[in-house]
């Protein structure tokens, strides 16, 4: 039985380079290299994006263009991730925020499910509260880990990286589709 080998060093091994577009693409081109909190700073990207859609798109409009860049966002996550796997060592370096952008962009199927569903009309009234319950539950979910996402850290190379971040936006769209069915959020 062989030993599974981490990215970086399955990349040693077999001398691939990776590709600069996908060090920059995980890096949310430069801003995972910022002091601080560049996860909390990855996540505001997605919050400023869906911010975008709200208020230029609505209903199905809307509802596609959320799941369209979803469809888009995720298999760019994990090359670029695997790109940046073989430049830095680690199980998730936190120059890597590709995967708080797409953890965040999951958060906010919590707001477009009612409709989906037929639940509701639409979005909640007060959407600065939607944006910010959504940025701080995945902040969060992506900090604490609640089972299963910590469990979620051992899958190895990008789709590990990824995987516990879309994880802890899926813990927050349900604490979102908790707060609008209350109420809290108009």
């Amino acid at each position: 039985m062989t030993t599974p080998i981490s990215a970086p060093e399955a990349s040693a091994q077999s001398g691939t380079s990776p590709s600069r577009h996908g060090v920059a693409v995980a890096t949310a081109f430069g801003l995972g290299s910022l002091p601080g909190a560049p996860g909390t700073a990855g996540s505001l990207v997605s919050v400023g994006l869906f911010a975008g859609l709200q208020y230029a798109l609505e209903g199905g409009v809307l509802q596609f263009a959320y799941l369209l860049v979803l469809a888009w966002l995720v298999p760019l996550a994990l090359w670029s991730t695997e790109h940046a796997l073989r430049r830095w060592s680690g199980t998730d370096p936190q120059v890597i925020v590709i995967d708080e952008i797409v953890g965040q962009w999951v958060t906010y199927a919590g707001l477009l499910l009612p409709a989906v569903l037929g639940w509701s009309d639409g979005l909640p009234g007060g959407q600065w509260k939607s944006l910010l319950a959504g940025f701080i539950l995945f902040r969060a979910f992506d900090v604490v880990k609640p089972f299963p996402i910590r469990r979620s850290e051992r899958v190895a190379g990008a789709a590990g990286v990824v995987l516990d971040d879309v994880l802890a936006g899926a813990y927050a769209a349900l604490g979102l589709l908790l707060l609008a069915w209350r109420g809290w959020l108009r």
